[in-house]
Formats: C-alpha cells, structure tokens, sequence
C-alpha cells in the first residue's frame, strides 16, 4: 500500500527522513526531575515560543533551500513516557499498538543479550567511557535516563551556544532543574582527502541510506537542488517503514505513535588499534584488500562488486549505490552501474561475512528472509563518528567510535532484526560454502562471551579459493544504548499535556 499521500511532513521530525550534513553535532541524554517542568519544556520545544526559541525540526523544505542556523530533535525512552504520560497511559498505548511497542516498552537494558551486548558491552559498562556527567554513576537498568535530544550546528561554536539556550529553557525547581542533562557526546568530521564523510577504520561512509517511497526528499529534482548529483535507482522502501501510519498493513499503532517512530540510539566504541592488527595480520593478504573484504568496499567507497581489485574512484558516484549482489537473469543491472555488472551469488569478489553486505543483501533473496530486496528490514541511519583519527603511537584509552540514531517504525524487523539475525549469526545465507557459515560480522567481530570457535574467523575467497583469517575479535564495543520513541509534533504536544489522544473504537 503507498502510505505517502497520508503523511504529513510538518508533523514528522527532519531527522526520520533526511540527513542534514551538519559538521557539529551533540548527542545529549536528559534526566526529569520535575514532571511539570519536563512538559513545559517540551511544549516549549514544539511550539518554539518558549526562552530562547528553540524548536524541533520538522520534515518540512527549507525555505529556500536554505540551512537553517540549528536543528533539533527529540526522542524519548519508555521510563521517560511514563513521567510524562503516567504508567497507565503507557499500557493504553502497550495495548492498542500490540508487538510494535513491545521492544520498546522492555527497552534496551533487557534486549541486551539478544543484540550480542555481553562482557565488554554488556548494560553494566554503559556509560562509564566518558561523557557522564553526574558524581554517581547510572543505575544499571538506566532508568533514570528519560529523554535524547540531538543538536546539529554549523561550528563547535555554535553548537556550545544553541546548547547554552537549550538549557537556559529548562525550568528551575527549589530542587534544581526540572531537566537535567546526565551525558552528552559531540561528533565533528572526520575528513579524508577533501571528504568529510568518512569514519573510525578508515572507511567511506553514509552511502547506502535506503530510498523512502512518496518522500520528496527523495526525488531526483529535490535531490539536484540539495546538490545531490549522484543517481540513485534502487528499490524504494514504503514509508510506513519509517514513519508509523495508522493504515500500514503489518501493524495496528495508537493515535499516539502515529506519524512517529522508533530508534535505537547507539554509543559504539571501535576499536581502531585491534582493528588495524587484525588486517595486517595475514601476510598473504595486504591489509587494504582485509580492510575490502571485511566491509565490502573499498576504503573510498566503492564496491568489491563493480572493481573487486582496486579503489577506482573513475567508476563514479551511482556505482557506490546502484549494484546487486546476483543480477538474476530476470534482473537486470542498474544502467547507472559503471564497472562490472556481473554478480556475485558465490561471494567470489564480495564476501558473503562482509558488512554491506549482511547490512543490506539487495536483491540476494538466498539471505534469510530477504525476499522483498530488503525493504522490509532497512534502517534510516543517523549516526557520525566522534574522539580524534587513530595515532599508532598515542596512548590507550582513547575514546572514539561511532553514535547515534538507528531509526525504524517496526524494531523488531529493522534494527533488531538486522542486529541479531544478519550480524550476529552465521549461517545467515543458504546456500553458503564458505568454511565457517561465514562467521559473524567482520566489523564487529564476536560480540558473545560464548564466542563459537568459528565466529573469530574471518573467510574469504581468494585466488584459490577461500581464505581464513583467525584472530578476529571484538572490534566494536557497545558503550550506551537507549530504545526510543521519536514522536510527531502532535504526540509531543500529547506528552506535554501529560496526556493520549482516544485510541480507535475498535482495535484491528
């Protein structure tokens, strides 16, 4: 069903459904003190009248076309919903939304096991590698944690400013702030040959965000005029994917989430100095070639698919994103995909491990059910990398990695689905040769404290055949996770009022 004619852009925040290419970016996590003055602060937020004027970005155009000074977006965690709307409210919304809310509703802390967050990344270590705030540090349920808002900005300088004004709009009680800030993480550009789009291990990155049916931000003439020259023609994904719709076929929403959606919010620390070992530890494979393999592109982008050999920027910008993995006879190749248009079913130049492709498979329908071109489990992304480029020489410790936003309508099949099924199990693609079921994903490597012997193994196909690289760890640690609600401009006037709009007279 095409769901866009019933969305309503200035009711849907920007985030959800663009990225804004903001250089300054900080991610905060609010605590409520004071229920009045946490409602207050969000009606402020959402009618822009408040002190300071601050306001949250909807999915509206630029006037113009022009970058507005900030933007701001909201979400909100399940203890967090029960401030401002009460327990009660919260099993009204549990009920008429069914397993759409179910994750949620248990959030992140108990869904950590099955997301692989164990030992090093376990919700017992969350939030202790820099950035709280407070003298105590966060109870181990994360409780206390009520409210995410992400602040994008054009410098450091502004961004330290407009978050100056955030926190002057909060209200003060005789007991201190109504809304207190527990943590906060900046991200600012890592830049690679003139290319401020890359991330920690050296890779290329925002490349593959999925196309979202009836959204204009998507159209080629939008895209032209936001200087977005690259041709794009995969699959379109429904928007109810992204956006909760009251009409959407595979789940029924309370009034409430209509026109928001979910997210898992992400604090990833990576592991730059184990990284770096791991690929030059196979002296028959160079490490730029480990480095292709394990992502399935090249450090600048392109894919191991159209130019298995070699970086080749002459190939252009619509081949990092218009390939297939197969190219069935009944399917034919991109006009737009410069290079080789041959595909890959074997995983002879793509490895079947490597990161794209267990992110998004495309049109490998041999991949556990991925029988829709992965529409059904693509994620928005909105996350950037934060902590200094990786020196050999500096000293241990330092933070760095990636945070933010991984965004969709449905967690159990989109962040949850991808995160435990294609990443964290072999086996994900039937038929597979390659001699471990292919492992877990190379980036992360084994995330459990019951590793399986074949999970630090990395295999690949090679000039003979397939290779194994062993030794392959934890390159990626989750330092925070948050499950959130990032609602409609409507439902945060709702939650401002402490109140839920009537659900349906029946529930279908």
């Amino acid at each position: 069903m095409d769901t866009s004619s019933y969305m309503e852009m200035n009711d849907v925040q920007g985030l959800v459904l663009r990225g804004y290419n903001f250089p300054s970016i900080r991610y905060i996590i609010l605590s409520i003190n004071d229920i009045p003055g946490a409602q207050q602060f969000c009606a402020d937020l959402t009618s822009g009248t408040g002190k300071g004027g601050l306001q949250i970005t909807t999915a509206e155009p630029w006037e113009n076309m022009i970058k507005p000074e900030y933007c701001l977006n909201i979400g909100f965690t399940n203890s967090g919903m029960e401030k401002l709307i009460g327990a009660n409210n919260c099993n009204v919304v549990s009920y008429w939304s069914g397993a759409l809310y179910d994750s949620f509703d248990s959030g992140a802390v108990a869904d950590a096991t099955a997301m692989g967050d164990t030992g090093e990344s376990a919700p017992t270590n969350w939030w202790h590698n820099g950035g709280w705030i407070p003298k105590t540090p966060p109870s181990s349920d994360g409780s206390e944690l009520h409210i995410q808002i992400t602040l994008f900005a054009h410098s450091p300088e502004d961004r330290k400013n407009y978050y100056e004004v955030l926190l002057d709009m909060i209200s003060k009680t005789a007991s201190g702030p109504s809304v207190v800030p527990v943590y906060y993480q900046d991200s600012d550009p890592l830049t690679v040959d003139g290319n401020s789009d890359y991330v920690h291990f050296g890779y290329r990155d925002s490349l593959s965000q999925p196309r979202i049916d009836g959204v204009v931000w998507d159209e080629p003439a939008m895209k032209r005029l936001m200087g977005v020259s690259s041709i794009d023609d995969r699959p379109k994904v429904p928007v109810d994917r992204f956006v909760i719709n009251k009409t959407a076929d595979d789940y029924h929403a309370h009034p409430l989430l209509v026109n928001g959606t979910f997210a898992a919010f992400r604090l990833l620390y990576q592991d730059e100095a184990a990284f770096t070992k791991f690929i030059n530890s196979d002296a028959n494979t160079p490490a730029e070639l480990m480095a292709a393999k394990m992502c399935g592109r090249w450090r600048d982008g392109t894919p191991l698919v159209v130019s298995p050999d070699k970086e080749d920027k002459s190939l252009g910008e619509p081949s990092t994103k218009n390939f297939n993995f197969t190219n069935f006879d009944y399917l034919e190749a991109s006009p737009n995909q410069q290079g080789n248009q041959d595909g890959d079913a074997s995983g002879m130049k793509c490895p079947y491990a490597a990161h794209i492709r267990r992110a998004n498979p495309r049109d490998d329908f041999n991949v556990t059910d991925n029988n829709d071109n992965a529409k059904k489990h693509r994620i928005v992304r909105r996350a950037s990398p934060y902590g200094p480029p990786y020196d050999p020489s500096e000293k241990e410790g330092i933070q760095r990695g990636l945070v933010g936003l991984f965004i969709g309508a449905v967690l159990d099949d989109q962040f949850r689905f991808v995160t435990s099924k294609w990443f964290e199990q072999g086996g994900f693609r039937n038929p597979d040769v390659s001699p471990n079921q292919s492992g877990v994903d190379p980036l992360f490597g084994p995330q459990s404290t019951d590793t399986i012997p074949g999970d630090s193994v990395f295999a690949y196909n090679g000039k003979e055949g397939y290779n194994s690289t062993s030794g392959m760890t934890r390159f990626i640690r989750t330092d925070g996770s948050l499950y959130l609600f990032l609602p409609s401009i409507t439902g945060l006037k709702s939650l401002s009022e402490g109140k839920i709009p009537a659900p349906l007279t029946t529930k279908g």
